[in-house]
């Protein structure tokens, strides 16, 4: 019975389930995204949760495959950092900010709630929005220039039919979330995001050395221990 301890060291081996921690110290959605282009890449991983309690989530491939995961998310630009809204530019914000650095970072705030709205439609993978909000000046009160945006989009090539027909909402999204903006002032610009490369053929079907011979090991001590025991209870059985 003391080679059965060595039996279990060397089934884990065999399951190969401990993988590559591929990214760590991620959001939820962050890593949501990941998996979807990995899953998409041919490649199978998983999400868990780091220790700690501001701890982010970490995204795990098989060893073989972190080369080609990576090749995937650096085509798909992954992970993205979500844009800043009001929440993280008011946290940021000076105790006394001039009227200028108000109105910039007004802007900066609006433009990132904009394009977390815009990344939330099926099919868009990114999304940045520039506003052109001037303010009035006050010795020229009837010189103000018109208010103006621009959007881009990146879209998935298979989802960007849907995505371009939904340019009236979006313009009109825009221009509703900006005072004075008309909606003909605002210009988007839709590009296909690049697709992940195509999964290999699998590998042909063989057996590695390594685990041939940590197969041959842990049978070994199978039958050792199985062995062992029979041994012990034919010297035990009465004659």
């Amino acid at each position: 019975m003391r080679l059965a301890p060595l039996a279990l060291p060397l089934t884990l081996a065999l399951a190969g389930c401990s993988g590559e921690a591929l990214l760590h110290g991620l959001d939820e959605p962050q890593a949501n995204d990941v998996l979807v282009a990995l899953d998409e890449g041919g490649i199978a991983a998983e999400k868990a949760r780091e220790d700690g309690a501001d701890a982010g989530w970490e995204v795990r491939v098989a060893p073989a495959d972190a080369v080609r995961a990576r090749r995937v998310l650096a085509e798909r630009d992954l992970p993205r950092q979500r844009p800043a809204g009001f929440d993280a530019v008011l946290a940021k914000g000076s105790m006394v900010p001039t009227a200028t650095e108000e109105h910039a970072l007004y802007l900066h705030a609006l433009s990132g709630e904009l394009a977390r709205s815009i990344e939330a439609i099926d099919g868009v993978v990114g999304a940045r929005v520039h506003l052109g909000l001037p303010q009035a000046d006050p010795f020229r009160p009837g010189e103000r220039p018109a208010p103006r945006a621009a959007v881009l989009v990146r879209c998935r090539a298979a989802a960007c039919a849907a995505v371009r027909a939904l340019e009236p909402g979006l313009r009109a999204l825009v221009a509703g979330a900006a005072d004075g903006l008309d909606a003909a002032a605002v210009s988007v610009v839709f590009a296909e995001a690049p697709q992940a490369s195509a999964p290999p053929p699998p590998p042909r079907r063989g057996r590695s050395p390594v685990l041939l011979a940590l197969a041959a090991a842990a049978g070994a001590a199978a039958i050792a221990v199985g062995g062992g025991a029979g041994v012990r209870w034919r010297r035990g059985k009465p004659s």
